[in-house]
C-alpha cells in the first residue's frame, strides 16, 4: 500500500502491535482493503520487528502511517 513513514523496531514494537490491535477491535472494516485477511496475517505474525513494519508496509495507507506513527510518537 504504502512506504513505511518512521522505522519500526524493538523499541516500538510492543506499542505498534498495542495499537495495531485496538485499531482491529474499534473497527471491524480496518483496514479498508480486505481487513479480514490483514487481521488474520497480523495475528499470524512472528512477532519481529520487521515482519511487522512489512505487513504495516503492506496493508496501512498513507494516512495510517501517520494515525500510527502519531499514536506511537505522543501515546
Amino acid at each position: 500500500m504504502s512506504k513505511q513513514k518512521f522505522p519500526i523496531d524493538e523499541t516500538n514494537t510492543d506499542a505498534v502491535k498495542i495499537y495495531l490491535k485496538q485499531r482491529f477491535a474499534q473497527l471491524s472494516w480496518w483496514p479498508a482493503e480486505q481487513p479480514a485477511k490483514a487481521k488474520e496475517e497480523f495475528d499470524s505474525l512472528n512477532n519481529s520487528p520487521e515482519a511487522l513494519a512489512a505487513w504495516c508496509e503492506k496493508w496501512l495507507d498513507a494516512g495510517q502511517w501517520r494515525q500510527l506513527e502519531n499514536a506511537i510518537k505522543h501515546g
